[in-house]
């Protein structure tokens, strides 16, 4: 613990413009690191639980391109202004 302690000491992480570039660099690598990490592991999951809602998007966007004007006569629709603007 002594250890990590003399480690930060040494660093002088008090202030982002204190840090030296060594270690903005090293940061800003495994930001991007845990990030890219991130992204893959939530994407997938994410893509999985809205799977129903992006068919049921595509499956309104066809049927609204072939049938505008009964698409903008359900209520709930007709309320969004740049779906029934024409």
């Amino acid at each position: 613990m002594e250890y990590l302690k003399e480690l930060l000491a040494r660093a002088n992480l008090s202030g982002w413009e204190s840090w030296s570039t060594q270690y903005r660099v090293l940061a800003v690598v495994g930001g991007l690191l845990v990030a890219y990490w991130a992204l893959r592991v939530v994407v997938p999951a994410v893509l999985r639980i809205l799977r129903p809602f992006i068919f049921a998007a595509i499956a309104l966007a066809a049927v609204w391109a072939m049938f505008p004007a009964e698409v903008c006569s359900l209520e709930f629709l007709s309320k969004l202004p740049t779906l029934c603007a024409r």
